[in-house]
């Protein structure tokens, strides 16, 4: 992989300023807040789905390569320096994988516009779901832009043990574009495991709740939505404290609040919104869990990607264009033989080789806190017909759910054609009579 376009504003008045202090001289806290408006941009050129995934979480601001458009040669994958009969095995397995995705996802013979459609698949496997069988090893283009500060989390992620072979060559590329005044003040190293058992402890309650059959669940929220947006509505327009108005509501307090706050949403005043928050736990494949990642709005605790890679029990998730197909043994059976292998990766090198081995149908649990605006945005992107079918899904779930506990909050959650005009244009799914129907009957019950 290499850097390239990289672009900075601002590190060289820091660097500069960094001169006349010596070095530990000032503090963390000093070091961010001098970095906090300087700005870098770069692309980083042929990385693996694992380092971008890595990146992501570190809420930046990324647009990354689709993956229709991976390439499938035989350089289009990263792996770790394992032996030669090793990696000759990697090889093959990854090799499989390949050929297997351009099978599922082979086009009818003609001539077609556009985006291809399911209609357009000889097996009827869009891209979208042949991909799931693909290893995090393959690669993939990220543009990154983001604040100096954030180069504090970046770098302590780089120098953890169990990603040092992820990122070996990023961090060296990195390094040569930075002032070397800067670098020397980031961490060298990384304690962010040191409370990680302690930690899974403390969510493992909240882990075990979330299961295959429900992927998408309510762990906790405030008692009452409603009340805490309409007390946040009348915080900014009254001189009485909210307990004065509580006490003046009496037991019709619920219902003057969800009038309140529906005024004043109406008035497009989102923020009011943010007062209510809810957490779940989700489970989802690698594919849905970095568009999650991407969109950078909740907080989430996620379990370790070695327990994932451990589990070897874990079901991956399957595709139904897959599973109604003549592909869905060998889909099954090859990824029985890369889970087999990278537990011997694992065992033989450590799990900083074995994570390019992670598939994209393998499923991780989350534990993620919103709040109703955060959701409101999120949920009208991934409502849509041309979200991803997965996502989609998910967002379906966990829109009904947050409903039941407010139609005022999540009213505008919803695809763009079911409030108004469609926003994507050429590329309209064109079923919006079908999806105004499809919420419309929600709305009703």
């Amino acid at each position: 992989m290499k850097i390239t376009n990289f672009e900075q504003t601002g590190l060289e008045r820091v660097a500069m300023w960094l001169d006349s202090y010596e070095i530990g001289q000032l503090d963390e806290q000093a070091y961010k807040d001098a970095l906090r408006t300087t700005n870098i941009f770069f692309v980083a050129e042929g990385i693996n789905r694992i380092a971008s995934t890595l990146l992501c979480e570190l809420k930046a601001s990324y647009i990354q390569q689709s993956q229709r458009y991976v390439s499938m040669t035989e350089d289009g994958f990263v792996l770790p320096d394992l032996s030669p009969a090793d990696m000759e095995k990697a090889r093959q397995l990854t090799n499989e994988s390949f050929e297997l995705y351009k099978k599922m996802s082979e086009l009818k013979p003609g001539e077609f516009k556009g985006r291809p459609k399911n209609e357009n698949y000889l097996h009827g496997i869009p891209i979208e779901d042949a991909r799931y069988i693909l290893p995090l090893s393959t690669k993939t283009n990220i543009c990154v832009s983001m604040t100096g500060d954030k180069l504090f989390d970046l770098f302590r992620m780089l120098h953890e043990y169990k990603y040092k072979d992820v990122f070996l060559n990023f961090k060296q590329q990195l390094i040569k574009n930075l002032p070397k005044t800067i670098v020397a003040c980031l961490p060298k190293e990384s304690d962010r495991d040191k409370y990680k058992d302690a930690l899974e402890d403390l969510y493992e309650p909240l882990i075990k709740q979330i299961t295959p059959a429900k992927p998408m669940v309510l762990l906790d929220r405030f008692a009452n939505l409603d009340l805490q947006v309409g007390l946040g509505a009348l915080t900014s327009t009254q001189s009485k404290t909210s307990s004065e108005i509580l006490a003046a509501w009496g037991d019709d307090a619920t219902d003057k609040a969800r009038k309140i706050a529906d005024r004043v949403l109406g008035y497009g005043h989102y923020s009011i919104a943010e007062q209510a928050r809810t957490t779940f736990g989700m489970m989802c494949s690698l594919v849905t869990y970095h568009q999650q990642v991407r969109h950078r709005l909740p907080e989430t605790f996620r379990e370790d990607l070695l327990s994932i890679l451990l589990d070897i029990e874990r079901p991956v998730l399957v595709p139904t264009t897959i599973k109604d197909s003549a592909f869905y043994e060998p889909f099954l059976q090859l990824i029985e033989k890369i889970k087999a292998f990278r537990i011997y990766v694992y065992e033989t090198y450590g799990q900083d080789k074995a994570y390019p081995f992670l598939l994209n149908a393998d499923q991780i649990k989350m534990v993620t806190s919103t709040n109703a605006r955060m959701d409101a945005i999120m949920l009208a992107e991934r409502t849509c017909m041309n979200a991803q079918w997965e996502i989609r899904q998910l967002a379906i779930e966990k829109l009904n759910i947050l409903r039941e506990l407010s139609d005022v909050l999540y009213e505008k959650a919803l695809p763009s054609c079911v409030l108004g005009k469609c926003k994507e244009g050429k590329l309209s799914c064109g079923q919006q009579a079908q999806v105004k129907e499809y919420f419309a009957i929600r709305n009703e019950s």
